[in-house]
């Protein structure tokens, strides 16, 4: 009895298994181009995931689909005449999902009018052909010690200096952690980390739900003319769209954290992703009896809507509310004791929220960018930690940092010449309100605010010479703002940049960039007062950096390569 008990549970476990992994998932989408958004009929779609080849053919309309039998990691590869080969990399199929992904193809001046392509699975960016790197979801997922965090993700790169593993701070290339710009769907973003340090990019953990991320490029230098105000290295992040199919509600259960997610349509040309996470690491650190418990909490949407093939809105919201309190029941042990009477308590929270109006042209796009992003951080402390009394209080800080951006800007293609120009304006605000008593010391009491306006304009234009078997990208930056006489005039912080990609052999290229960057001093800077409450950074400059950089890169058939750079 009990083997036939036995040879069952076998026979229904090899049942189950086959079931598990015998459910097929499907991928499907839409070809686009990149500059017009019109669909791109019969272009040829291949999926692989190593082993098998599952290709597809996009209908007139660029519609295309592709089952696979069961789920896995796979490579995405779409080839149509006249435009760049596009490569995706480990894309994530389930079947507990239809994975949607659409694919703008870029027109190639090489490929126009030619029968045959040779494909090349890493693309280079005209404006940025080296020092940019492109990371997929399961790169980020599989990263050793990351717990999905693209910060720790990007301290592993070549060129990004590793710190403590505490700290998700970016020093690139010797750069500072407050050099760095991050953005989501062409919205910037100050912070991507929660707890964060005022007046740089760091903290503890990571911000973002890796869950949302369709790519992310990595500029570590070549920065494209938009994105402006970073000296060390630029990322920019693209949130996935919500799926058309079916509505969806997950959760997921993380090391430090619970999240809960939708994911489906909202109406018939619009699609909702949106989750919210809550940590558990207080609890953890209670048992530990550490002397202090960080809670963090935290919450991202993306919201996009495409009345028609020629116009599409985003709006994207992006948020943490984030609390350090003392555990004041663990102070058996000196260091214990040390640290409940040297840290403070904190509480800070912070947004992003922004749109975005894409509309389409025949050989042109614009864009309109509206943003806004707030920073309140607060901590106190109280002598002995007996806040029953308030004059016990010997710290009391306040900080707000509140900006309200507007972009537009133009990309057009014609007749193989690609440009991108625009203009952008920012309101600033920064307040500081500081009481801090210190025992045979004194008392410092002090308060700030500052407003001013920043303002800038861009260009860059590239070409490609097939003649000549060379990309070359011109581009450059004016921004200026209205805090201090020396930072008036956009000339003095004209910021020209040069790119170009030579090919050598058919799998060997030289590239090479230089640029001279500027950035704001942090707000930290610009609002500091003296004794007699007068700003005393008033004549401060522009921070400014002078790059070059060049390198070969070498691609072999097997969907790798080769790259070694020089930077100075």
């Amino acid at each position: 009895m009990q083997k036939r008990s036995t040879s069952t549970l076998f026979i229904l476990l090899l049942i189950l298994t086959g079931q598990l992994y015998g459910q097929e998932s499907l991928l499907k989408g839409r070809i686009l181009n990149a500059i017009n958004n019109e669909p791109v009929p019969f272009a040829t779609v291949v999926l692989k995931d190593g082993k098998q080849t599952y290709p597809a053919n996009a209908d007139s309309a660029g519609f295309y689909m592709i089952t696979v039998p069961q789920p896995g990691l796979f490579n995405l590869e779409v080839i149509m005449t006249g435009f760049k080969s596009y490569y995706q990399f480990e894309i994530e199929l389930t079947p507990k999902r239809v994975t949607e992904i659409n694919i703008p193809l870029e027109e190639d001046q090489k490929t126009l009018g030619e029968i045959t392509i040779t494909a090349q699975p890493f693309i280079r960016k005209e404006e940025s052909p080296l020092s940019m790197r492109s990371i997929g979801l399961a790169e980020i997922k599989r990263n050793p010690g990351g717990n999905r965090d693209i910060s720790k993700v990007l301290q592993s790169l070549p060129g990004v200096a590793s710190v403590p593993s505490f700290r998700n701070d970016l020093i690139v290339r010797g750069g500072s952690p407050n050099e760095n710009r991050f953005f989501l769907d062409g919205i910037e973003v100050p912070n991507i980390n929660h707890f964060a340090t005022q007046g740089a990019s760091g903290g503890p953990v990571g911000l973002l739900n890796v869950d949302f991320i369709n790519e992310v490029d990595f500029y570590s230098g070549a920065f494209p003319a938009n994105r402006g105000n970073a000296l060390s290295s630029v990322l920019d992040l693209k949130f996935k769209d919500g799926r058309t199919d079916k509505a969806g509600l997950n959760f997921t259960l993380g090391a430090t954290d619970l999240a809960s997610t939708f994911d489906g349509p909202i109406s018939k040309n619009s699609t909702l992703i949106a989750s919210y996470r809550r940590s558990y690491l207080q609890f953890l650190f209670a048992a530990l009896e550490l002397p202090f418990l960080p809670t963090y909490n935290d919450f991202q949407f993306k919201y996009k809507i495409k009345p028609d093939n020629k116009q599409e809105f985003t709006f994207l919201g992006l948020g943490a509310y984030d609390v350090f309190v003392l555990n004041k029941k663990a102070n058996k042990t000196e260091e214990q004791q040390y640290l409940l009477g040297n840290l403070p308590e904190n509480n800070q929270w912070t947004y992003t929220i922004g749109g975005s109006y894409k509309r389409y042209s025949e050989n042109s796009y614009i864009t309109v960018v509206l943003s806004r992003n707030h920073l309140n951080n607060r901590a106190e402390k109280y002598q002995n930690n007996d806040d029953a009394v308030s004059s016990n209080k010997i710290l009391d800080y306040t900080s707000e940092e509140i900006e309200n951006k507007f972009r537009l800007e133009r990309t057009t293609l014609n007749n193989g010449w690609k440009t991108n120009a625009g203009i952008s304006a920012e309101q600033s605000t920064y307040t500081n309100s500081t009481f801090n008593r210190i025992p045979n010391v004194g008392t410092v009491n002090y308060a700030s605010e500052i407003n001013f306006i920043k303002y800038g304009a861009f260009g860059q234009i590239s070409k490609t010479l097939p003649g000549m078997g060379l990309v070359i990208s011109l581009g450059g930056r004016l921004d200026a703002n209205t805090f201090g006489s020396k930072m008036k005039n956009p000339a003095d912080q004209f910021s020209p940049r040069l790119s170009l990609s030579k090919t050598i052999t058919e799998r060997l290229t030289f590239n090479a960039n230089s640029g001279i960057y500027y950035q704001l001093p942090a707000y930290t800077i610009l609002g500091f007062r003296d004794n007699d409450n007068m700003l005393v950074n008033k004549g401060v400059k522009y921070i400014r950096s002078t790059h070059f950089v060049a390198g070969f890169e070498y691609q072999n058939k097997k969907n790798s390569k080769y790259t070694i750079e020089g930077f100075l």
